[in-house]
């Protein structure tokens, strides 16, 4: 008995997953403006923490009107709160502060292909955590991602990135990747936007909190500090309607590789407006990272909570 040929995918399915596709890459260049909007900060002189405070909290309360408006759920899952605020205040809120710190040692383009040696470290948990053998995508993923964080480690010679941005970019790849994890382990119920204003609303206070008690940081003052500060905030929330929007069209896997176009976008916008360069090496490591990101979403269940802000 012969098998039954494969349905072809109807035009309003092609077309809901060109829609979904062009949402998560619009995603991605909205991230990716939030990292220039951040330099522009951070030459301002506000403390890191100071900055990602404000900018959570006009994500989080851009948020919850979209939340409101599209009729998702405002609250979490009950059984589900406690889990979230601790992934928003003690992983994303510390994932975030040490990647915005390897910003201040190192080009945007450098600290986010760094970054993007996360699904390495979910994948090697993963691993550990199942005990069980690794198959040939997880291999090529870890090989590819740690010889491209080698090579751009190296070759950047402390101009692209100095020993500091490495350690603080790949302990921020290490922190998203426990975060992704907890997250998968936590929330299995809890609609992923309505998730995502309230890791928002848990990272500004958790930053605020340490920046109040610990650091002694400040609100941003005049134009010069605010502006950046807002933009971060404004592009944050547009990602995230855009990411979860394009999530639901095009499915966990297919955006996480979409995803992958963010340090592309990234190396763009600094190029154009912040002056910086990529060196051949740094290149020939992040098409290593990436090839290495996209192998490990292939060899591995991608999960809806997989968000690639930084």
């Amino acid at each position: 008995m012969s098998e039954a040929p494969p349905r072809k995918r109807t035009g309003g399915r092609t077309r809901e997953e060109a829609i979904g596709g062009a949402l998560v890459a619009t995603s991605s260049l909205l991230f990716a403006t939030v990292v220039v909007f951040a330099r522009f900060a951070l030459r301002a002189g506000l403390p890191v923490t100071s900055i990602l405070a404000v900018r959570y909290a006009i994500g989080a309360s851009m948020l919850a009107p979209t939340l409101a408006a599209t009729r998702r759920p405002l609250l979490p899952v009950a059984g589900e709160r406690a889990g979230l605020g601790v992934l928003g205040v003690c992983l994303y809120a510390v994932e975030s502060a040490l990647f915005f710190s390897a910003l201040e040692h190192g080009t945007a383009a450098a600290v986010t292909l760094l970054f993007f040696t996360y699904p390495m470290f979910v994948t090697l948990a993963s691993w550990i955590l199942r005990q069980g053998r690794p198959a040939r995508l997880t291999m090529l993923s870890l090989v590819c991602a740690v010889l491209g964080a080698g090579l751009v480690a190296a070759t950047g010679g402390g101009l692209a990135i100095r020993t500091m941005g490495v350690v603080f970019a790949l302990a921020s790849a290490a922190t998203y990747a426990a975060y992704l994890i907890g997250a998968d382990f936590v929330l299995r119920r809890t609609n992923p936007m309505t998730s995502a204003m309230w890791v928002s609303a848990g990272a500004a206070l958790g930053l605020a909190a340490y920046t109040g008690v610990v650091r002694g940081g400040r609100l941003p003052t005049g134009w010069t500090e605010w502006w950046p500060v807002l933009g971060m905030g404004v592009a944050t929330a547009g990602a995230f309607v855009c990411l979860m929007t394009g999530l639901q069209r095009l499915g966990a896997v297919r955006t996480s590789i979409v995803a992958t176009t963010e340090p592309l976008a990234i190396s763009l916008l600094a190029f154009l407006f912040l002056g910086e360069g990529v060196s051949l090496g740094t290149a020939l490591g992040g098409v290593l990272i990436l090839t290495g990101a996209i192998a490990a979403t292939l060899g591995r269940r991608a999960t809806v909570q997989e968000q690639q802000i930084p």
